[in-house]
């Protein structure tokens, strides 16, 4: 597995880590994760998505299609949040990109931050 998935119940919040070189697929693959979990789909827990010591091997087209195929589960993640921790500077761009698009199209909060705690206070907020 690429990546660890743990859940923190006191903060009501799912923690993803990944790192290396990640594809569009990797990243299907940890949604076909949560969105098997019930504090993701019925519980309302938010997604902290640490990224740090990574690099996203994803395209700026690809960010319409990642988007796009994330309205089909709108129902599990309008009004959720998640925060995205990053320290590639590509990494942070793809990810500005996406935070407006799924946004738009499934109304699901996302933000981008260099540090945990920001992230945190973000969705404990």
């Amino acid at each position: 597995m690429d990546y660890s998935i743990k859940i923190d119940h006191d903060n009501k919040i799912i923690r993803y880590r990944h790192t290396g070189i990640i594809k569009k697929e990797d990243i299907g693959n940890a949604w076909e994760s949560f969105l098997k979990m019930e504090e993701f789909t019925k519980s309302g827990y938010n997604l902290l998505s640490d990224y740090r010591n990574s690099t996203f091997d994803i395209g700026v087209k690809d960010v319409d299609s990642v988007s796009e195929s994330m309205k089909s589960f709108k129902t599990f993640i309008e009004g959720k949040k998640q925060s995205l921790i990053l320290d590639d500077g590509f990494s942070t761009a793809i990810s500005v990109l996406f935070v407006d698009k799924v946004y738009k199209k499934t109304g699901f909060r996302v933000k981008v931050f260099s540090t945990e705690e920001a992230a945190l206070r973000w969705l404990l907020g």
